[in-house]
């Protein structure tokens, strides 16, 4: 090709460049969800270096390519529970001519909720006393509802309600085998068959419902406030916040939720109903949400609104955020946190082109990514990085761990031996979806190991295949020797040498497995070792016990170490005797002389509330706090103060039909041990504990898992 030519070409391609220049030029930098960083709509395509010598030498150009595409945003699960109210309905009915009220669902919650209960709310016309009100319900459902009572119609059985005056209010919880087929296009209907007064005036329906949606979100964005509300004052009832503040330039909300507590700090009493609203800037106007209702019994409440499809272009980013407090049982709220995620506006671009140009163009300096390895694919992070990295994790507990001393009864696979569901890929989604980073594996060998410390090839491999679908989901998974401590796993110096021989094998098998695995596995060497029925069993046991626990740590983490791969530099866990925080065991505790080591201690605390053992369900005084925080002082004195990193292996409370004050002890739990860099792992069996249904993949009450995520966030 001539000169001629080649010169031309370039300087078409100059110009081309120049014209490029000339648009919108603006970097906007959001977040993901995965911590990836997203050019926004960022199109550059320059020419470096043109040089035209005195000695008429072929001119040279030096160009980047920048290939732009699409951006399509990570895909991220939100849950969360809600009340739906429709107000002001003013509907007079009577037993005769207008017994019949219907009710647009689509006026109460979003398409695809599934709906739980109502709560009608009727007054007296004539100031009568109402006295026993007898009606019933009826709710559109799907053609293939297997309890219709009507084509796409269910009926339900008449009911009756009482009340001592003109106020009324009449419940309906929504049968269970209906709840999946309910047309949320539809209507909820509530008929009046007599009282003890003609007429009732219908004025109020609320619909509590859950919400399980998958949104676009490239970053979630939190921050904390402290403003009072009061409903009885127009300047006191609202208050507004700069989207700004919350969303990146460019992204568009997806999903809003606002954090309230009680803002009488000195009364114990319940928030009870609280009716909230939120308005979103459009322009000069404002897109207003559907009245917003929580009725609990606890003193935090989250107010959720998911961003309706039809308005999300039109939404200004550059105007506010408006909070209403309507009404309540309380007179005065503070609102605590408000929480948006946001997704990159459809449509925009983003660019592949040579990093080091992009941020020429800026002025800034590349940002390089820790790519530093010590072995393999293993990355040279701290254990302490890690605990920080995991942030919170979530216990597949009544699994793996499932066994019995007598092999023989367990017909068929061991893993369901206790009830629960085999484990899938599809499960632990569901638990990082939530926002869990990491899954504790507990894992039972009794039922699996030969006399010769042989371990059953086809149970490793199911082992193995539940880590993968942790680490694959670019989560943290451990590993342990679990209840073996109610079998072989003795404390004793008479059984040292057998109890030694088996643990080194068992993990000789499981160095040698995950020898290649990175950061993401840990190994923790034994779960809870004590004498069963032992003298302070579930405390510090005896001074021979923890003697011998410490040797068989060091056993391990020897075993771990001299077994090659990755594992010279894997992160490791040693317990405390029965991972108590029993300030004997807790000091008492000898952790191996190795950077790589982290503590773990299980702290179910106060037993009486957290256990099964008591009736004992509510928490929450200063004294409560006062307690708990007091383990976690122990902990960061004996080993967080001195560079050792701890994390609580197993915390939780057994469902008492207390959601409240479960839900406000996890808040509180977890935002106490991070303020000491401890992360925490709740324990759930899917059964007294009642966090995940495994079954049906859903969250028994979603309020429980917000509080958790409340705390670390």
């Amino acid at each position: 090709m001539s000169k001629k030519i080649i010169t031309l070409i370039l300087a078409m391609s100059l110009c081309m460049s120049v014209t490029a220049c000339n648009g919108n030029n603006d970097n906007s930098t959001s977040d993901s969800a995965n911590n990836n960083e997203l050019d926004n709509a960022v199109i550059s395509q320059k020419n470096d270096d043109i040089q035209d010598t005195s000695n008429d030498e072929e001119t040279t150009t030096s160009a980047t390519t920048t290939e732009t595409s699409k951006h399509e945003s990570p895909i991220e699960t939100v849950s969360y529970d809600m009340c739906g109210q429709i107000s002001d309905i003013d509907e007079v009915m009577d037993y005769d001519d207008n017994k019949n009220k219907k009710v647009s669902l689509k006026d109460l919650v979003p398409s695809g909720a599934k709906i739980k209960s109502f709560k009608f709310v009727f007054y007296s016309v004539d100031d009568t006393n109402i006295g026993t009100y007898k009606g019933g319900c009826g709710i559109s459902v799907n053609e293939d509802c297997p309890s219709a009572t009507d084509d796409g119609w269910y009926q339900s059985d008449d009911f009756e309600a009482t009340a001592e005056g003109t106020y009324l209010e009449v419940d309906w919880n929504v049968p269970s085998d209906i709840q999946d087929y309910i047309d949320t296009n539809g209507d909820i209907q509530i008929g009046y068959w007599w009282s003890d007064t003609y007429k009732l005036k219908l004025s109020e329906v609320i619909c509590s419902y859950s919400n399980t949606v998958e949104i676009p979100c490239d970053e979630t964005q939190s921050k904390e406030y402290n403003q009072t509300l009061s409903y009885s004052s127009d300047d006191t009832k609202t208050m507004k916040i700069s989207l700004s503040d919350l969303v990146s330039k460019g992204n568009v909300p997806q999903y809003i939720s606002v954090t309230v507590c009680n803002a009488d700090t000195s009364s114990s009493a319940n928030m009870g109903k609280t009716v909230m609203g939120m308005g979103i800037s459009k322009g000069e106007d404002y897109f207003e949400s559907p009245n917003m209702v929580q009725m609990s019994d606890g003193s935090n409440q989250t107010f959720t609104w998911l961003i309706d499809d039809d308005i999300k272009s039109e939404i200004d980013n550059s105007g506010d955020l408006t909070i209403g407090f309507w009404w309540g049982e309380v007179s005065s709220i503070n609102v605590t946190k408000v929480e948006i995620k946001s997704a990159v506006a459809e449509g925009s671009t983003v660019s592949d082109s040579n990093d080091a140009q992009e941020n020429k163009d800026t002025g800034e300096e590349p940002i390089a990514e820790d790519t530093s390895t010590l072995s393999g694919d293993i990355k040279d992070i701290t254990s302490a990085q890690i605990v920080e990295d995991m942030k919170i994790g979530w216990n597949l507990g009544n699994s793996l761990d499932s066994y019995d001393e007598d092999s023989s009864k367990i017909i068929g696979s061991a893993e369901t031996y206790w009830g629960n569901p085999e484990t899938t890929k599809a499960m632990i989604d569901k638990v990082k979806s939530a926002g869990f980073k990491a899954v504790r594996i507990p894992v039972s060998w009794t039922n699996h190991i030969d006399n010769n410390n042989n371990i059953d090839e086809e149970w490793l491999t199911r082992v193995k295949e539940v880590v993968d679908y942790v680490i694959d989901n670019d989560m943290y998974a451990i590993i342990n020797v679990h209840h073996d401590d109610y079998t072989w796993l003795n404390p004793t110096y008479a059984d040292q040498q057998a109890v030694s021989e088996r643990l080194t094998a068992i993990w000789t098998t499981l160095s040698e497995e995950f020898k290649d695995y990175d950061q993401h596995l840990l190994f923790e060497g034994m779960n809870e070792p004590r004498i069963i029925g032992g003298t302070d069993e579930w405390t510090c046991g005896t001074e021979e016990e923890r003697d011998v626990i410490n040797q068989l740590a060091q056993d391990f983490v020897d075993t771990v170490r001299n077994s090659g791969g990755n594992n010279e530099y894997r992160t490791l866990i040693v317990t405390t005797h029965a991972a108590s925080l029993d300030e004997t065991s807790v000091k008492a505790l000898k952790v191996p002389d190795d950077d790589r080591v982290i503590v773990s201690v299980h702290y179910y605390s106060p037993y009486d509330f957290a256990g099964n053992e008591s009736d004992v369900d509510t928490w929450g005084s200063d004294e409560d706090k006062a307690n708990l925080d007091e383990g976690f002082e122990l902990l960061n004195d004996t080993f967080i103060s001195k560079g050792i990193p701890v994390i609580i292996g197993e915390f939780g409370a057994v469902d008492k039909d207390n959601d409240s004050d479960r839900a406000y002890y996890y808040t509180y739990y977890t935002q106490s041990a991070k303020k000491y860099g401890i992360t925490c792992f709740i324990w759930d069996n899917d059964a007294d504990f009642n966090l995940l249904d495994r079954d049906s993949l859903t969250w028994y009450n979603n309020s429980l898992v917000s509080a958790l995520m409340d705390g670390v966030d």
